[in-house]
């Protein structure tokens, strides 16, 4: 099982004890850890079996959902066919944050978000005073991508100089309507940038307008400089392979175009709550009675929407050896990428 079908409810030790049953026995059972339908990468990786890529799991309101893993398996050497971003294990607070849940937010929201789409985000020093774990659904990989709005946005905010919590929320981010990346015209509010046939540029970039009850606010940027497919607004389910990526590779293990290299621009955090620390909004971030669990500090005070432009407010991820690192004022140079064992489509 994969995706949302992993997701199971735990109630109590019996529950714990029938998880424990369904699972174990089952990975013990099929001893391969290579899946033999799929071909291996030129340099022989080959791809995981679907157990295990299932071992790896967290819990989140009560529930076992997928969570993040390197491309590579450590123990089986084998490869997933995706990748996650950042490895929750580099962020300094990460005894706190623990492993991110993918599933939640889209689930209370009724939206069906693909495992392979989910990116970690992590900068331990932003430069301002605040470190930060931003988890994301984003894929480059399906065209589907142009015509959905609302994508699970997850955040974790310490400020540094004491290590407190200041924030961790979890919404449906509004990144408003897909356009495509000719020309300098942007709309207000959020916006996707996406590569497009009929434009030159072959970049992606996602700009939420974050608003979680007023009590947080951001407008987060998500580039993507090597996005897998490209977006035709005249046929908004064809595949479009993306552009500049080398050889015709439809499988992936020699494209170019793997979407691993993104960046974070412009958070422009603002945080001013009035409120109780802890509320409830619905999946858009509304109030509400019940629904999701926000946390947001009474007594900090954040002031970061002048922050808009340059290399300070540019994050990138130079290299995914030291865990994927996102960090400010380094230019846009990332290296590294490329990994044996991503393939196109499943990138997403």
């Amino acid at each position: 099982m994969t995706g949302p079908e992993l997701s199971r409810r735990l109630s109590g030790p019996l529950a714990a004890v029938t998880l424990l049953l369904a699972t174990a026995p089952a990975a013990a059972a099929v001893s391969d850890p290579v899946d033999h339908s799929q071909p291996a990468a030129p340099d022989g990786t080959a791809v995981c079996a679907d157990w295990v890529h299932d071992r790896y799991t967290a819990v989140a309101d009560g529930w076992r959902w997928p969570t993040w893993h390197p491309a590579r398996d450590p123990r089986y050497g084998c490869a997933f066919g995706h990748e996650h971003g950042s490895s929750p294990r580099a962020f300094h607070y990460f005894a706190h944050a623990g492993l991110p849940a993918f599933g939640p937010i889209g689930r209370y929201a009724g939206s069906d978000e693909p495992h392979v789409g989910f990116k970690v985000f992590v900068a331990n020093d932003d430069r301002k005073g605040l470190a930060w774990m931003l988890v994301l659904h984003q894929g480059s990989g399906s065209p589907r991508r142009g015509t959905v709005r609302f994508h699970s946005l997850e955040a974790w905010i310490f400020r540094s100089h004491d290590r407190r919590l200041i924030a961790h929320t979890r919404v449906m981010a509004d990144f408003g309507p897909a356009i495509a990346n000719c020309g300098r015209t942007r709309p207000a509010g959020g916006w996707r940038l996406l590569p497009s046939p009929g434009c030159a540029p072959a970049h992606e970039e996602w700009t939420a307008a974050l608003n979680v009850a007023g009590a947080l606010r951001g407008r987060p940027g998500f580039a993507v400089e090597n996005p897998i497919t490209q977006f035709d607004p005249a046929d908004p389910s064809r595949v479009v392979f993306g552009k500049g990526c080398g050889p015709d590779d439809p499988a992936g293990w020699s494209s170019g175009c793997k979407g691993d290299r993104r960046l974070v621009l412009h958070p422009q955090w603002t945080l001013r709550n009035a409120g109780p620390t802890r509320f409830r909004t619905d999946a858009y971030g509304r109030r509400a009675t019940g629904g999701l669990l926000q946390r947001v500090s009474r007594r900090a005070r954040v002031r970061q929407g002048a922050e808009c432009c340059g290399v300070e407010n540019a994050f990138v991820m130079e290299h995914p050896t030291d865990g994927g690192l996102f960090r400010a004022g380094r230019g846009l140079s990332p290296a590294g990428f490329g990994q044996p064992g991503y393939c196109v489509l499943r990138s997403n």
